[in-house]
């Protein structure tokens, strides 16, 4: 399949994830990946290598209505873990699939996903949490603080001193113009947030320098991200797999969604 064939078959089985062609040949159709299926079922999945283990995650599996309830995504799903044990993987995972995947796991509300993914043998592991919040949230930075649009390399360089499995994620959206930098009248970086980087939207990932933490550094990238989401036309944002609810909470964001990983051996 194609991205804008898979994008088809998405807007028939899951209308309202809003997937778009662009998304889906970000994360579907890179470096490992592999879809296969037709027009009323498919699946993708990708393959890392970390030194000598092999390992695959599964990104996606969408069957249309009229074909599901009969087995065609047990299927799907089935051949996937074959071709991913035939390309040298020793284990398949359902959550984080960074920098590139399209949910933290398996919703927790799709019954008929959770069945499934039981049903292929999989063991719970990681639960992964959405937040919402609306895009007119609102906050100052400190006094000695500015938050700016990221443009160059500040964000990439303060991330890779302490959060470097957040850079391809970061660069993305610094391309896109969706990344936001905190730095000091010094000009030193100390922090950044960003948003629609796999999905339109989407928050995240968002890190602040540990020494100045609960400082008003974060509330203050996190609106600034908010109010580009508005200027974007966009009424809320998602914030994606978050670590830390309470200071989104704070923020007025609210649970939205849960997401269950899984992992099996192949």
């Amino acid at each position: 399949m194609n991205p804008a064939e898979l994008a088809a078959l998405c807007d028939a089985a899951m209308p309202e994830e809003q997937l778009t062609e662009a998304e889906l040949r970000h994360v579907c159709f890179g470096e490992g990946d592999e879809v296969l299926g037709d027009d009323d079922g498919a699946a993708a999945f990708t393959i890392k290598e970390h030194g000598e283990h092999v390992s695959a995650w599964i990104l996606l599996v969408a069957v249309r209505p009229e074909f599901q309830g009969h087995g065609r995504g047990g299927q799907l799903l089935a051949e996937a873990l074959e071709r991913a044990r035939a390309r040298g993987a020793t284990r398949v995972n359902l959550a984080n699939a960074i920098p590139r995947y399209l949910w933290p796991g398996v919703d927790l509300m799709n019954t008929a996903a959770g069945a499934l993914v039981e049903s292929a043998g999989f063991e719970r592991d990681l639960v992964g949490i959405n937040m919402t919040i609306p895009s007119t949230f609102r906050s100052a930075p400190p006094p000695d603080v500015v938050v700016e649009r990221e443009t160059g390399d500040g964000a990439v360089e303060f991330a890779a001193r302490a959060y470097p499995y957040w850079i391809p994620e970061l660069e993305v959206a610094v391309t896109h113009g969706a990344a936001f930098a905190a730095r000091t009248v010094d000009g030193e970086t100390i922090g950044f947030g960003c948003h629609s980087c796999n999905r339109a939207a989407w928050i995240g990932p968002m890190a602040t320098d540990p020494d100045r933490k609960h400082g008003g550094v974060g509330s203050a990238v996190l609106a600034a991200v908010c109010a580009d989401l508005a200027a974007r036309g966009h009424a809320a944002g998602e914030i994606s797999w978050i670590s830390n609810v309470r200071f989104y909470g704070k923020c007025g964001a609210t649970v939205s969604r849960v997401f269950q990983g899984g992992h099996r051996a192949l």
